[in-house]
């Protein structure tokens, strides 16, 4: 039987990011993709302005009521833009019998749509994270949800990781993506026992929309298909590579990465498609 996973969060009208991203990745991880919509990224064609449109309570609502007619075996939660949304979410996360919630938080984006702009963050934090068994900011919403001032070192990365596991996560995967400086593209893996860096080298160029929507859908993918944390990131992370590396071009402003490339009929011309995993 086919796993069912749900992504809840937004949905990316350029086809880049979101929803999007998330089912095309579910689908490439051999996983059956639903989706709620809860809000709606348009960008408009003269300079690529992001606006945001939050989907009316009852619209959402009836479509986490169409959830429970189906029996999942995850779900990712994303981008929420509506505090009448948000709250109506937390009673399903609370009834809802599934083995994995991964929170991918969606506040600082490369789009710059902001996640927290409705809800504070302090509810945000508090209502959500002892519900989600995985949670995977970049670097920007890990300082946020723990305030720290900035996160620019391994070691605050840790500092963060822990933070973050205190607040109820069982694991914790925190992302550098295009934010890290060098020519690594590093995340940061905490179980509450060990740290894990995983590092491969960055592509250059900036066609990498949805890269961490990508990242945090196959994560999700993998644990609920039996895999264990550190293999589920690993996988995760090649996944996202291969994705970058075989990005599409959509316009002068923006370039989404392509999930449908499948490891066999990848090319493999990047020569730098190995991943380094070290326990720190």
């Amino acid at each position: 039987m086919v796993n069912k996973v749900t992504s809840i969060g937004g949905s990316d009208t350029s086809g880049g990011g979101g929803i999007e991203a998330d089912i095309r990745t579910f689908q490439q991880c051999g996983l059956f993709g639903l989706s709620v919509i809860e809000n709606i990224v348009t960008m408009t064609p003269q300079d690529w302005h992001v606006t945001r449109y939050a989907i009316e309570n009852t619209i959402f609502k009836a479509q986490l009521d169409t959830l429970n007619g189906i029996a999942l075996s995850g779900i990712k939660v994303g981008m929420i833009a509506n505090q009448d949304n948000f709250w109506d979410l937390v009673k399903y996360l609370d009834q809802v019998q599934t083995k994995y919630i991964l929170l991918d938080p969606v506040l600082m984006t490369k789009l710059a749509v902001s996640d927290h702009d409705n809800i504070a963050l302090n509810t945000y934090r508090e209502a959500l994270l002892p519900k989600v068994q995985v949670i995977t900011p970049n670097i920007l919403e890990a300082a946020l949800l723990t305030g720290m001032s900035s996160i620019n070192t391994i070691t605050e990365m840790q500092v963060a990781a822990q933070k973050l596991f205190d607040q109820g996560p069982q694991y914790i995967i925190i992302k550098t993506g295009s934010r890290w400086q060098g020519d690594t593209a590093l995340d940061l893996l905490y179980d509450g026992h060990h740290f894990y860096v995983f590092e491969m080298k960055r592509i250059a160029g900036q066609a990498n929309h949805g890269a961490g929507c990508t990242f945090s859908a196959a994560i999700l993918a993998g644990l609920v298909s039996g895999k264990d944390i550190i293999t589920a990131v690993a996988d995760a992370k090649q996944l996202t590579h291969r994705a970058i590396y075989h990005a599409v071009k959509i316009n002068q402003y923006v370039g989404h990465v392509w999930q449908g490339v499948s490891n066999e009929q990848s090319t493999n011309q990047e020569n730098d498609d190995v991943i380094t995993v070290n326990r720190l």
